[in-house]
């Protein structure tokens, strides 16, 4: 990300005013069940097929699965909800990001993470030691690869201007240094302090087990990164993507309806047409037919 006139200018990414952008309420399942397909559509026929077989070496494909853990685990739609997660390499975390709300982006017809970034340093590991003993064994550690450390400390910089609603002062680090991010390294902060605990939301000051941290964290707004579709294939995946979102959607209590989320009364029904999605009851899979035979067969 460049400097221009004195400012952070991010490339190909558009502004959200975060405030102005609705909440998404993550209390019902059925307000929510459509992020995982959507989400699992940010991979490409490429990525996807690394994803499966497990090859860490795309860098990209690493950063949209990071973003993609942090997004459903916030949601809750596949395994218990987290709010905390840690950027680690090797079980060092060196970046912690709180998400207070998840919002819904109009504009791209998308979700976004209203949350709140905290590099630590040794200097700053006794200033929020409160949060960090309070946040023990609820923090999500999301386990960073190669090249993926370097891109995060990149990629920060660019969350944060994306939702800034403060100024840089003539003390920046970023005007000091000429160059943004400060650094790519790990355990060391790629930001400036321009925006420490400026803008914070009332939901993030409404948890006191952060409290201690508020003084240092940063605002940042943290969206799905798509495929390009005329450059990669992706359309190829519709069908799978709703196959597979039935299972791992679904948690540690198997398949669950495609519609209300029942683990079935007494057992789940199969499309008879495309086989691979599951319905508690005939009177679910008809109300469900609209938007299921968009996929159906493809």
């Amino acid at each position: 990300m460049p400097l221009t006139d004195k400012v952070g200018a991010p490339w190909n990414l558009h502004h959200l005013q975060l405030d102005r952008l609705p909440a998404l309420d993550v209390s019902k399942k059925s307000r929510v069940d459509w992020i995982g397909p959507h989400l699992a559509l940010t991979m490409t026929d490429r990525e996807r097929a690394l994803r499966e077989q497990d090859i860490r070496t795309d860098t990209l494909t690493n950063v949209k699965l990071t973003i993609h853990t942090i997004l459903v685990r916030a949601v809750g739609v596949q395994q218990r909800q987290s709010r905390v997660f840690g950027l680690s390499v090797k079980g060092n975390v060196d970046t912690i990001i709180f998400v207070p709300m998840l919002r819904l982006d109009l504009a791209s017809y998308t979700l976004v993470a209203d949350a709140y970034v905290l590099p630590l340093n040794q200097d700053r590991l006794k200033k929020v030691e409160k949060t960090l003993f309070a946040i023990t064994g609820k923090m999500t550690n999301v386990e960073l690869w190669d090249g993926e450390v370097a891109t995060w400390k990149r990629l920060l910089p660019v969350l944060v201007e994306r939702c800034r609603t403060w100024k840089h002062g003539p003390n920046c680090e970023f005007l000091a240094k000429g160059s943004i991010p400060l650094s790519l390294e790990h355990e060391n902060d790629p930001l400036c302090s321009c925006g420490q605990g400026k803008d914070v939301s009332a939901a993030f000051l409404k948890v006191k087990e952060w409290e201690s941290a508020t003084p240092f964290v940063t605002r940042i707004a943290i969206a799905p990164i798509f495929g390009v579709p005329y450059v990669e294939a992706i359309g190829g995946i519709v069908g799978a993507v709703t196959k597979r979102f039935n299972k791992e959607g679904s948690d540690e209590h198997g398949d669950r309806c495609a519609r209300c989320g029942s683990p079935g009364k007494p057992k789940l029904l199969v499309c008879g047409a495309c086989k691979s999605t599951n319905y508690c009851s005939a009177g679910c899979q008809k109300e469900d037919w609209k938007k299921h035979k968009l996929v159906c067969k493809k």
